[in-house]
């Protein structure tokens, strides 16, 4: 199949543009909401401890369980209203995530991208990942 210049050009340009669109705009297109970074709290997630959260790799959705919130900021800066904390996650055997960013869902919190490190891959029986959330020195 041959296309013309003109026709991979047009191409082109609507992947670029369809690349450079903000992941909030395509949810809200889609119909499916997204989670804003204030709607992502340290009580937010600690309501949702024991729940399972799908994180998305290589093509599938993966089921992984948030199994501890850990608080670490100091009470001065808790009542200046900033927060800091890591999410503890246990994973599935057969998979397992490499550090990187993936897209996180959660049928109460929505949808949103965090920076996943595994941080007990030794532990065959459920390798642990962390995700940490740093809003202390905004």
């Amino acid at each position: 199949m041959s296309s013309s210049r003109r026709d991979f050009l047009k191409r082109g340009t609507l992947v670029a543009l369809a690349a450079g669109v903000p992941l909030a705009l395509t949810g809200k297109a889609s119909g499916r909401s997204t989670s804003t970074a204030t709607g992502l709290s340290l009580t937010a997630f600690k309501s949702q401890l024991g729940s399972n959260f799908l994180i998305n790799h290589q093509a599938a959705k993966v089921k992984f369980k948030l199994v501890e919130v850990t608080d670490f900021a100091s009470r001065k800066q808790t009542a200046a209203g900033k927060e800091g904390f890591s999410l503890l996650f246990h994973g599935p055997q057969d998979v397992t995530l490499k550090q990187d960013t993936y897209l996180i869902e959660h049928g109460e919190l929505g949808l949103f991208s965090f920076l996943v490190v595994p941080v007990g891959t030794k532990n065959t029986r459920a390798p642990r990942y962390e995700a940490v959330i740093n809003r202390l020195h905004s």
